[in-house]
């Protein structure tokens, strides 16, 4: 969609007591899945080309930020279920990107580590990753990007906070 045709938000008062409804491009939740599923589907082609899914991205992006995490940590922070993460650290094992090491504070748990081969395959990909961030903010002065961030933030903040009421 052109950003010219999109459709101001504008506040009315609904005519039956229902919440007003604008337009799907209006609609926040279907043009954030939009502009998501948008970035995610170039996102993904690329990680194809280098033999990783998005998942694995994200398990070295948490890794490079925060290494040795446990498989419960690095599941919350990459949004996946631990049968499924699992199933990707054994690939990513097997690859030589990541090792499940006894963790030393607790041996009843594994931490899991981030290998050179991980590290190098994360500095290759960023480029790559870095060409899209900057496709989809183009046109966007820095101020805008910081405004964005925050609001993202901020609507992710308050979709994860308990409810109220």
């Amino acid at each position: 969609m052109d950003a010219a045709k999109i459709k101001p938000l504008t506040r009315r008062e609904p005519e039956d007591g229902a919440p007003p409804y604008l337009g799907h491009d209006t609609f926040m939740p279907y043009v954030l899945n939009q502009a998501t599923a948008a970035l995610n589907a170039d996102f993904q082609q690329v990680l194809r080309s280098e033999g990783m899914t998005l998942l694995h991205w994200r398990v070295l992006a948490f890794l490079t930020e925060t290494d040795g995490l446990g498989v419960s940590a690095l599941g919350r922070f990459t949004g996946v279920d631990q049968a499924t993460l699992s199933r990707a650290l054994t690939v990513m094992e097997k690859a030589g990107y990541v090792a499940r090491l006894p963790n030393p504070e607790d041996n009843r748990m594994v931490a899991i580590k981030i290998m050179p081969a991980g590290k190098a395959q994360f500095r290759h990909v960023l480029p790559l990753a870095w060409e899209i961030y900057v496709r989809a903010v183009h046109g966007l002065s820095m101020d805008e990007q910081e405004t964005l961030h925050y609001l993202l933030n901020r609507i992710r903040e308050n979709m994860t906070a308990p409810r109220r009421g």
